[in-house]
């Protein structure tokens, strides 16, 4: 029981990831045809081109809420939305009248054309319809991880502009605290009540949005271009502090199109009068996996969306247990967990038709021990991966079925990709031989918000987008992802920027220099370790640096490594950081 009480402990901490631009991925099907070759093209600079084997790619120019509500009357009495907690429901003729109405409210409070909205939320029904009531109004949306402090939060809001915040109950005098500066300029705070308390005074309730937008002026043209920003996460990129990520409606839909243009419907099926795929939603519909890779896609082909605001074993039990699931989308912990749970019977997957892994890879030992404990084969339930990242969109590449294992298959519809040695910068050609992963296609980021600099160091010339990944292809096209060039630390596939951490380290009054690395860990790929120079006498102690932290950043982001004091943090000439040292410290 200590271990399964231990996956449960693991599991409790999902829900609280980073804005990281963390590898995404992984709307993968099951598909028909036959190994794709590769085809590899060279262009006129003779840089040696992967196109995608499952096609080109035209996109249709539309905006996100056009698309998503495109098919919304075939199947409009059904459930498009259903919260775990409250019982809280929406059809989908509901939920699309609500995001109208939110729009018209936002509209009538004063927000203009391209002006940020904040959206700070656990997984709740309201927030989903905030989000696209956002878009309906003509303005752009920044997505917050909800387990952020105030400070984490403020820095957001501050970088992004917000002239509005969305959040529930639960986290509004935290967010009420960082948002300050708005309210006093004149800005709105709007309070989904979620059962935990009443919402703040001087705060807009969420429900008045779609109430007072009933009697406004419908919203029945949009000002709004295909080109225009629409979302707003936050990623930290290649190294750094977490930056805008500015994603256009047609970087989104691009994405949505080519991932069902590549997977042909063979995984997800749209909605019809005989079936409705019913899909919990486990993922932060803040992070762009859960936003752009599972809910606008699936609302798009009218699937029934189960929120669940916080993992807890006993919820996402009785909601395998009450709904006849179709499927998941997850992260690899929710495996172990599965692995470990007693309380599962066979019984609960045979709805089920595919399992969706992404942000961290998938151990292959864990999936055949899933298929083992549950006397289940791969051609009664798939267990997929792919590979992705915020500045995409999410998705770079799918395994649609017929991958090898480790493998997170090939680039979709309208991707190419090259693989750049990152030592001679000549491209790679040859199977086996590795290389960073530099992507080109329409789902590529607009570029950083007021940070032309990490644009340029990201996306080069011809609008290649250098991934900071380094991967190897094999004879039947199938890419594997064998390390980062990246400094950022993967805990349970998300990312925690060690420059962030390290001045928050340096803020502390006994603390002269600091570096953070990532070390292995079981259960969450990795975890945060500090190495520190103290100040001359001081007698600061490891828990006193760790409780020092606690209050400063999210819960993932905690050194659960250890701190290390050293005489002096090894630099090279430049004066970066040796992480490659630090690391040998610990083996």
């Amino acid at each position: 029981m200590t271990g399964v009480r231990q996956i449960f402990r693991c599991t409790r901490r999902l829900s609280q990831i980073s804005e990281s631009g963390t590898k995404v991925a992984n709307q993968f099907a099951r598909h028909t045809s036959t190994q794709a070759r590769q085809k590899i093209m060279e262009d006129e600079n003779g840089k040696k081109i992967f196109l995608s084997p499952f096609g080109e790619f035209t996109p249709t120019k539309m905006l996100v809420q056009e698309y998503i509500w495109k098919n919304a009357t075939k199947f409009a009495d059904n459930i498009a939305l259903e919260c775990s907690v409250t019982g809280r429901k929406y059809t989908y003729s509901e939920a699309k009248d609500a995001t109208n109405y939110i729009g018209r409210s936002l509209i009538n409070m004063g927000l203009r054309k391209g002006d940020v909205v904040a959206l700070i939320s656990p997984n709740y029904p309201e927030a989903i319809l905030g989000t696209i009531g956002i878009l309906e109004a003509d303005l752009i949306v920044t997505t917050v991880n909800p387990t952020y402090t105030s400070d984490e939060i403020k820095r957001q809001l501050k970088i992004a502009n917000a002239k509005a915040v969305i959040t529930v109950a639960e986290i509004a005098p935290i967010v009420l605290q960082a948002s300050r500066d708005i309210l006093a300029s004149g800005g709105h705070l709007v309070v989904i009540e979620d059962g935990s308390g009443p919402i703040p005074d001087g705060t807009v309730p969420f429900k008045d949005l779609i109430a007072r937008g009933k009697t406004l002026p419908p919203i029945t043209s949009y000002q709004m271009s295909p080109n225009d920003l629409a979302v707003l996460p936050f990623s930290s990129g290649t190294t750094g502090l977490p930056k805008g990520v500015m994603l256009t409606h047609n970087n989104l839909v691009s994405n949505m199109q080519m991932v069902e243009q590549t997977c042909e419907e063979k995984m997800w099926q749209t909605t019809t009068t005989d079936f409705q795929e019913v899909l919990p939603l486990i993922l932060p519909f803040f992070h762009i996996f859960g936003l752009n890779g599972m809910v606008l896609p699936r609302i798009a082909s009218g699937a029934k969306l189960i929120t669940i605001p916080k993992f807890t074993p006993e919820l996402f039990i009785s909601v395998l247990m009450k709904h006849k699931v179709t499927g998941l989308y997850i992260v690899p912990p929710i495996l172990l967990f599965l692995n470990a749970c007693t309380y599962i019977k066979k019984q609960v997957y045979e709805s089920m038709h595919h399992f969706i892994s992404g942000a961290a890879p998938l151990s292959q030992t864990d999936v055949e021990n899933f298929y083992q404990k549950y006397q289940l084969s791969p051609d009664q339930l798939k267990l997929c991966q792919g590979y992705g990242l915020t500045e995409t969109s999410p998705v770079v590449t799918l395994d649609v079925g017929d991958s090898k294992p480790g493998s997170v298959g090939r680039n979709i519809v309208g991707c190419e990709v090259r693989l750049v040695d990152p030592s001679t910068n000549e491209d790679i050609s040859e199977q086996g031989q590795v290389g960073e992963i530099w992507v080109r296609g329409p789902h590529v980021m607009k570029g950083y918000l007021n940070n032309e600099s990490a644009t340029n160091e990201m996306i080069v010339e011809n609008g290649w987008l250098k991934t900071g990944d380094i991967a190897y292809y094999d004879k039947d096209s199938n890419f594997f992802i064998t390390d980062r060039m990246k400094e950022l630390i993967k805990v349970k596939g998300f990312q925690v920027p060690p420059a962030e951490m390290e001045a928050v380290l340096r803020s502390h009054p006994d603390i002269q220099e600091a570096a953070v690395i990532g070390v292995p860990d079981e259960r969450c790929g990795e975890i945060p370790k500090a190495f520190v120079v103290t100040t001359k006498g001081s007698k600061v102690t490891e828990e006193d640096i760790k409780d020092f932290i606690k209050s400063k950043v999210s819960e993932y982001k905690q050194l659960r490594g250890g701190v290390t004091f050293i005489n002096e943090i090894p630099k090279n000439a430049s004066g970066k950081i040796l992480r490659s040292k630090l690391r040998n410290e610990c083996i």
